[in-house]
Formats: C-alpha cells, sequence, structure tokens
C-alpha cells in the first residue's frame, strides 16, 4: 500500500512540472508594439521648397536731385516729378531671405527748371532704365501682412535731354509690406531711396537721386 502512495505521489509531481514549465517559457515572437513603434524612422521634417512669387509695380518718383557735371563745373538742382513701372521676380531661398531681379524703366526725369521744348520731349531723352538685383528679407505675420527690407543694387543707364547718355550704378533701399488678397494674389507697397552713380564719361556726369513709392500687385507660385 505504501509503494502505491509513492508511486502515485511521484506521478502527480510529474505531471505538475509538466504542466507549470510552459506558463514560464519566454516568448519569441514579435516585439511589443511599443518596442516596435519606437523603431520606426522619425518623420520626414525637410524644409518646404522655396516660395516664388512676381509683382508689377507703379512707381512716383519725387523730391529728386539731378546732379550734373561737364567742363569742370558741377550743378545740382531740383528734380521734376517722375514716374515709373517696375517688374519684381523673387524667390525665398532660405527662411525670410529672398532673391532676385527688379528691372524698372523712369521717364520724365528732368531739371524742374528745364524748358519744356521739342528737344526735350523726344523719344530717347529723359528716360531711365534700370537693371536691378533684389536682396530682400521677409519677416510675415500669419493672416495679417508680410514687412520686408530690400537693397537692390544695379546697372542704370540714363538719356537725359541736355547731355548724353550717362551709364552707372544705382542703388535703391527699401521698406514695404505686402497684403494678401486672395491665397496667392498679394498687394505691395514700399517706400524708398535711389541713388545714382551714372557717368558720361571719366570728366562728365549727369545722375539723380530720388524719394521713390512702390505701389503694385503681385501673384505667388
Amino acid at each position: 500500500m505504501r509503494k502505491v502512495r509513492l508511486f502515485l505521489g511521484s506521478a502527480i509531481l510529474t505531471t505538475s512540472l509538466a504542466l507549470a514549465l510552459p506558463a514560464h517559457a519566454e516568448p519569441t515572437g514579435a516585439p511589443p508594439p511599443a518596442t516596435a513603434a519606437a523603431e520606426q524612422p522619425a518623420a520626414d521634417t525637410a524644409p518646404p521648397h522655396p516660395r516664388f512669387q512676381v509683382s508689377v509695380s507703379y512707381l512716383p518718383m519725387a523730391l529728386g536731385k539731378i546732379t550734373s557735371k561737364s567742363a569742370g563745373m558741377t550743378d545740382t538742382a531740383d528734380g521734376a516729378f517722375a514716374s515709373g513701372v517696375g517688374l519684381s521676380a523673387s524667390a525665398h531661398v532660405y527662411k525670410g531671405f529672398m532673391v532676385g531681379i527688379a528691372p524698372q524703366a523712369i521717364w520724365k526725369g528732368k531739371v524742374k527748371a528745364d524748358p519744356k521744348s521739342g528737344a526735350a520731349t523726344k523719344v530717347g531723352t529723359d528716360l531711365q532704365y534700370d537693371l536691378l538685383l533684389r536682396l530682400a528679407y521677409a519677416y510675415e505675420i500669419p493672416g495679417v501682412a508680410t514687412f520686408f527690407a530690400e537693397v537692390m543694387p544695379g546697372y542704370s543707364t540714363i538719356f537725359p535731354a541736355p547731355a548724353n547718355t550717362s551709364t552707372g550704378l544705382v542703388m535703391v533701399y527699401g521698406i514695404g509690406g505686402e497684403i494678401d488678397v486672395t491665397r496667392r494674389i498679394f498687394a505691395n507697397f514700399e517706400a524708398g531711396y535711389q541713388m545714382g552713380y551714372q557717368k558720361e564719361s571719366s570728366t562728365a556726369f549727369y545722375r539723380n537721386n530720388y524719394v521713390r513709392v512702390a505701389l503694385g500687385v503681385g501673384v505667388r507660385f
């Protein structure tokens, strides 16, 4: 009888151990969801593509000073009110920094005291063409406006009525803003100053400085 009891006890102990071992085995499947999520690559954080914009503006030019030098004599006089038109094409290249070109044409940039004669109104006189490089920094207030400051160096050609053609450097400084009309269309305004360094020859020049305003519209794409 005692041997039967020992045999039954041994059988029960062996069966219990066999059932308990699988419950404590380590899993060999896929890692838990938290570990799998941690191993996923980070989301792409590349900056957006540069945003291009093109605008056309009317350029009133006031408070001008026209300086000329000929035969060793230098004369400075007030300039008449001048008008112009400008085209600007720019791209956002890094954050708020913008680079572009801004050609413009200005007419009636004459001395106030000049008489109105036929020679002063011929085609090719009192005209100015500027090809400018636009460097600007823009700061956007979402839903309100975009404000900017710009510097535009360039090359200028003047066809003055009383003298020969003057060519040379020109510099434009300005501050302004852009107001959205739609998602793509905007109105722009700017106030600045334009300084000319044109020359006719090594001993003569005809150049002008103006307070300038730009009023225009543009589109982004």
